[in-house]
């Protein structure tokens, strides 16, 4: 019979141990981690967003999903997709924080902004 008894409380312990540990895993917050993803879509003649806020180390994709060539350039010469024809995707990662205007320069009414913290 004792040995009955130390068994179950075994079992219930670690239960109640397991049961604890899970609920620590899944309750705390994940922070956004660097080398995280964010994307841009181009469509109808805009990137959307236009404005994206990200985490320093993450790495932006512009997806042309336009009927037309379009291109992804930094005002301040930091990046550049050169021609973009539909359907094709752009990559860069953001190391620093600052907010970084960029422009379709085949069509310069074109604007987004990546802002990075």
């Amino acid at each position: 019979m004792k040995k009955r008894v130390f068994y179950f409380a075994l079992v219930v312990l670690s239960g109640i141990v397991f049961i604890y540990s899970c609920s620590k895993s899944y309750n705390s917050p994940t922070p956004m981690t660097t080398g995280a993803a964010a994307s841009v879509s181009i469509v109808n003649m805009a990137f959307s967003p236009d404005t994206l806020k990200i985490k320093a180390g993450t790495t932006v994709s512009w997806m042309n999903n336009d009927g037309m060539t379009h291109t992804v350039t930094s005002t301040a010469s930091l990046f550049n997709s050169g021609n973009l024809a539909a359907g094709a995707m752009y990559k860069y990662t953001f190391t620093t924080t600052g907010t970084y205007p960029y422009y379709c320069v085949i069509h310069p009414g074109m604007k987004g902004v990546i802002v990075v913290n």
